[in-house]
């Protein structure tokens, strides 16, 4: 079973075409292969199938074999896959997600922008001694700023992550992200992904880090989100407009996965 490893700002996948995985087990697949030490390692499988509403649909899989309503690394990644393996013509498409259809410009370099959708806001609720903004971008995210960037950076996110994901305030579990506006054009950001894990970057993310940033003041557009694993860049002209999102997307390998 052939596959492309890829990642976005450090946010890493693994990419198959559909007829490799054709009646295969995908959420067992994404469980062993992307496994760090028993498989190849990744957070999550990508796959871009047909799709009849769009140039084509990405099938995305969390590393717990969980599915995903959107990923936006991962869209940048399988934009980029689709034009090189020319699943697609051009250096524009449509991809369908469980977020609905997002449309992606791709650049020579590899990177692309991608409009996300318009953001939609929820209360703030008081967890854990943080208040968490409810942000969706077709996916639901829990974004809190702590007071200083050092609380951000030494924050134990593998104790308090999994305890906000898993509230019952969040009955489709929750993407847990913790930001610090270091100036009105930069956020530093650490994220807990529901069905991941802690890991390098998010899109997903990093959209709803800097709406809820500029919502209340603290940034403003474009700003950069500084990721463990690189930055993504975020515009957002305001209330019911689309945010987008604009980053890299790199090859890692190509192999054949034994499993």
């Amino acid at each position: 079973m052939r596959f492309t490893k890829m990642h976005g700002a450090g946010n890493d996948f693994l990419v198959f075409d559909p007829g490799e995985v054709e009646g295969v087990d995908l959420p067992d697949l994404a469980r062993r292969a992307c496994d760090r030490h028993f498989g190849v390692g990744a957070d999550g499988i990508l796959i871009p199938a047909p799709s009849e509403i769009a140039d084509l649909e990405m099938v995305y899989l969390n590393s717990d074999g969980s599915a995903s309503e959107m990923c936006g690394n991962g869209i940048r990644c399988l934009a980029r896959y689709a034009r090189d393996f020319e699943v697609i013509e051009g250096d524009a498409l449509t991809v369908h997600t469980g977020a609905g259809v997002k449309k992606v410009v791709l650049y020579e370099d590899g990177s692309s922008r991608v409009d996300m959708g318009a953001p939609d806001f929820d209360s703030s609720v008081e967890l854990h001694g943080y208040s968490f903004l409810r942000v969706s971008m077709g996916n639901p995210h829990a974004v809190a700023f702590p007071d200083t960037e050092e609380e951000v950076e030494t924050l134990e996110l593998w104790k308090i992550g999994p305890k906000i994901e898993n509230d019952p305030l969040f009955p489709e579990k929750t993407n847990v992200e913790f930001a610090f506006a270091r100036n009105e054009r930069e956020v530093r950001m650490r994220i807990w992904e529901r069905g991941a894990g802690e890991t390098l970057a998010s899109g997903s993310g990093s959209c709803a880090v800097a709406v809820a940033a500029m919502g209340q003041g603290l940034a403003k557009s474009p700003v950069r989100v500084s990721l463990d694993g690189g930055m993504v860049e975020i515009e957002w002209s305001g209330d019911g407009e689309s945010v987008y999102m604009s980053g890299p997307a790199e090859y890692v390998c190509e192999g054949e996965l034994l499993l």
